[in-house]
């Protein structure tokens, strides 16, 4: 079985969002081999949306046999008890067996996002947060070669979110503004 890396966000379905930004559901148990650095920074991304809603840290990695599953391992999962869990991975992974191994991959100083944020802008980013990229470039702006339009789309994003910025510009002119931002901050050293 093929291991799959964790490193820069974990996905999770759109019905655990309140669970997760409660601080109800803390680990996310995974079908197979995974790994994650402990320590490690990963962003939150719920499914279908792909849309990062928190930043966390991963806590913790371990592997256990499905019948080896407590409930408390249920409970960090935000479910009442093992069989429920067992039950909800059930209907996602297939009818799984005692001997199958599974991944528990604990979270922990979830921070939730000031709004939602696309994945694949995110990636064009190198998992930088936009906001961070908007704050850095709008102090170091008469030092940066940005045009006048990106300081506007930039000032509107740092006034009323990323969301209200891509209703006024559209989404491609916001994802083009913080791309060259972050680019132009890049090459700078400035993050």
């Amino acid at each position: 079985m093929k291991t799959v890396q964790i490193r820069k966000f974990i996905l999770l379905d759109n019905k655990y969002k309140a669970k997760i930004i409660s601080g109800k559901k803390v680990t996310t148990v995974r079908y197979g081999k995974y790994e994650a650095k402990p320590g490690s920074e990963v962003y939150i991304v719920i499914t279908p949306s792909d849309t990062a809603i928190a930043k966390a840290r991963i806590k913790e990695v371990r592997t256990k046999k499905v019948k080896e599953l407590t409930n408390e391992d249920a409970k960090l999962d935000g479910f009442s008890d093992v069989r429920e869990l067992v039950r909800e991975l059930s209907k996602i992974y297939g009818e799984l067996y005692g001997d199958d191994e599974v991944t528990i991959i604990e979270f922990e100083d979830v921070r939730p996002l000031k709004e939602g944020i696309p994945l694949k802008w995110l990636k064009g980013l190198n998992y930088r947060d936009p906001y961070e990229i908007v704050e850095v470039a709008l102090n170091n702006f008469s030092d940066l070669s940005l045009t006048q339009d990106i300081e506007i789309i930039l000032k509107r994003i740092k006034e009323r979110g990323l969301r209200e910025a891509a209703k006024n510009f559209g989404p491609k002119r916001v994802q083009q503004a913080l791309l060259k931002a972050y680019h132009v901050l890049y090459d700078k050293g400035l993050i």
